[in-house]
């Protein structure tokens, strides 16, 4: 009789065993489930991200076939990628997944070391690198959040940020992100210039900055600039030009 009581204890032992152990597998499954799905830019292994981020997120590697995720990490951006989405032109899959998420409204995270332009700083002509300054000030417009590594795993858990509320790196000020909070519609752009446009002096730089527009304002004090039809403005010149109500005549 000892024995067969011994014996159904056991049973009900192991019974009691099996049920707790699938039990914690549903319950891991579950936590599984609930982790939000982070795609990694990279044709690289990043294992020091990897680490990171997978105790909180659950981490893969961008591939062509992808069509959604939760969060976007940028590791690196070259002067091609940074170039093609600060214009919004889906040039190739990147691009295209990228821009697709920012219009999802999924989070996109770029890492202020992989900004590659910006190596260049000490050698590039001024001009050339404020243009590419201010194609990373477009992305941070379009919600795209700078973080340097050692803010990431924070960044990622933090709570979604309004898209009307632009964050941006230490780099990138926070007088430039209320302007462009404040309107996106564009500089007026006239082919036709008025009398008064005409007599004035023309920009031919290739690249017209803000530098440059301030400049030209203060020392004519006119309401109107033109400019070679063939010059780029950049993000930050249009944004002070829209700011001053200042049309653009291009000849």
């Amino acid at each position: 009789m000892n024995l067969e009581a011994h014996q159904q204890a056991a049973l009900i032992q192991a019974v009691t065993d099996e049920v707790m152990r699938r039990l914690e597998q549903v319950k891991q499954g579950q936590s599984n489930g609930n982790k939000k799905r982070a795609v990694l830019l990279s044709m690289e292994s990043l294992p020091q991200l990897e680490s990171m981020l997978n105790p909180h997120v659950e981490v893969s590697y961008y591939e062509a076939s992808m069509r959604d995720c939760d969060l976007l990490i940028i590791p690196q951006i070259c002067l091609q990628l940074l170039a093609n989405l600060a214009n919004g032109l889906s040039a190739g899959p990147r691009e295209r997944f990228v821009l697709t998420m920012l219009l999802k409204g999924r989070r996109v995270i770029v890492l202020e070391e992989g900004l590659l332009y910006r190596k260049y700083k000490a050698t590039a002509p001024v001009h050339l690198y404020k243009l590419y300054e201010g194609f990373a000030h477009q992305l941070s417009n379009y919600g795209i959040r700078m973080a340097k590594t050692s803010e990431l795993l924070s960044v990622c858990l933090q709570n979604e940020h309004p898209a009307s509320e632009p964050q941006m790196g230490c780099s990138l000020t926070r007088a430039h992100t209320k302007e462009a909070a404040a309107s996106c519609a564009m500089p007026k752009v006239v082919t036709t210039a008025t009398s008064e446009a005409m007599t004035s002096e023309v920009l031919t730089s290739k690249v017209i900055t803000e530098a440059v527009v301030k400049k030209f304002r203060n020392a004519h004090q006119r309401e109107a600039i033109v400019i070679s039809k063939h010059s780029i403005i950049t993000p930050l010149a249009q944004d002070y030009l829209r700011m001053q109500q200042m049309e653009v005549h291009r000849r």
